[in-house]
């Protein structure tokens, strides 16, 4: 029960109250343990509250101030955050999700099947929104028109990113991408794999797992990093390094994936380069799949910056503060707007969670 009250502080009290349906799942994540031996305090992967408690509540207050009406674009992680500390503080929000399921990168992560209760992540979120009166319009891709149709006074950005394949210096249209794995896209692949590894945490990693189940396959492991993975902790590791032993996946440290292009066979060759010898060698392969963080979706929030009061500038004082965000540049602007998750930058579940809560507790 240890780790299940990390998670959710308040898990006896809400059993005794009744309200066993709203407690915050521990989804075994291990996130705790490894946050222990990374950074000498506990966290959780979707409770940033916890090993914070002087910074932030495990129960949002209601606001003191005006009911606002607030428009969140995006049902990810982050997003779905943003709409359940804003409904617990008494707004008025509305969510748009283009997806049929909401969940972003998070269930992609679930689909490698070790890892299903990710998915409790997403659901319990969902819950706690539809308990909160949060109106969630699932796939509904959202445009301007449609977030200024509801008059929001606050609109928060959080669309996501999408996989990042412009490092290589060609050959970004014959390469697969992690995504394409998890979602089920690159179907059944064959014959040689490389997978290459420029993120360091968990997507490349689950996405050689998945592989493996694939008959025939075979799998070379490519990272610039001198190590696998260093971003997956210790209580994490030892399960990819099983599958990795299992199914003889072989690893490639120190090289970096320059290009990739069409063989005369029509297989494709992988260029690598070691930053340490300058040399670069090739592999001739069926598949490459790369790993390489995401880039912003960021194009709605360019569109609704003109008519924001703060042209959607954070005061990062207020927010390590904090304190409620009131930059103004714009007077006759019409609502506040920010953006947060992989809509700024490529980051983790727990990083998106914990950008959500400190940007709207104060609200």
């Amino acid at each position: 029960m240890t780790r299940a009250q990390i998670a959710d502080p308040y898990l006896v009290a809400k059993v005794k109250s009744g309200q066993e349906d709203r407690i915050r799942p521990c989804v075994g994540a291990s996130y705790c343990l490894d946050a222990i031996y990374d950074s000498g305090d506990t966290k959780c992967i979707h409770n940033p509250a916890s090993g914070r408690e002087l910074k932030f509540p495990h129960l949002i207050p209601p606001t003191i101030g005006r009911r606002r009406k607030a428009v969140v674009v995006g049902g990810g992680p982050s997003g779905l955050e943003a709409a359940r500390v804003l409904g617990e503080r008494g707004h008025d929000v509305v969510v748009f999700e283009a997806g049929d399921r909401p969940g972003g990168q998070i269930r992609l992560a679930a689909s490698n099947p070790r890892r299903g209760d990710l998915i409790q992540i997403v659901d319990w979120r969902i819950a706690e929104c539809k308990h909160l009166g949060v109106d969630l319009r699932l796939g509904t891709y959202a445009e301007a028109d449609d977030v200024l149709a509801e008059h929001p006074d606050l609109v928060i950005v959080a669309t996501g990113g999408m996989p990042n394949r412009s490092f290589l210096t060609a050959g970004e249209g014959l390469v697969a991408d992690t995504w394409d794995v998890m979602s089920g896209s690159l179907r059944r692949p064959r014959g040689e794999i490389l997978v290459y590894d420029d993120h360091g945490g968990y997507p490349a990693m689950d996405a050689v797992e998945v592989l493996t189940a694939s008959p025939d396959v075979r799998i070379e492991y490519v990272t610039p990093e001198r190590t696998l993975a260093p971003d997956v902790g210790s209580m994490n590791s030892p399960a990819y390094l099983r599958v990795f032993a299992e199914h003889g996946v072989t690893t490639t440290l120190a090289q970096r994936l320059r290009s990739v292009r069409r063989a005369g066979d029509g297989r494709l060759a992988a260029t690598l380069y070691s930053e340490y010898t300058e040399a670069e060698t090739e592999r001739i392969v069926d598949h490459v799949i790369v790993e390489h963080g995401t880039l912003p979706m960021d194009e709605l929030y360019f569109e609704l910056l003109p008519d924001s009061t703060n042209f959607g500038e954070v005061d990062h004082r207020a927010l390590l503060a904090h304190e409620e965000q009131t930059v103004v540049h714009h007077e006759q602007g019409r609502y506040q707007l920010f953006r947060i998750g992989d809509a700024v930058t490529s980051r983790n579940v727990h990083a998106a969670i914990l950008d959500a809560l400190r940007l709207c507790l104060p609200v």
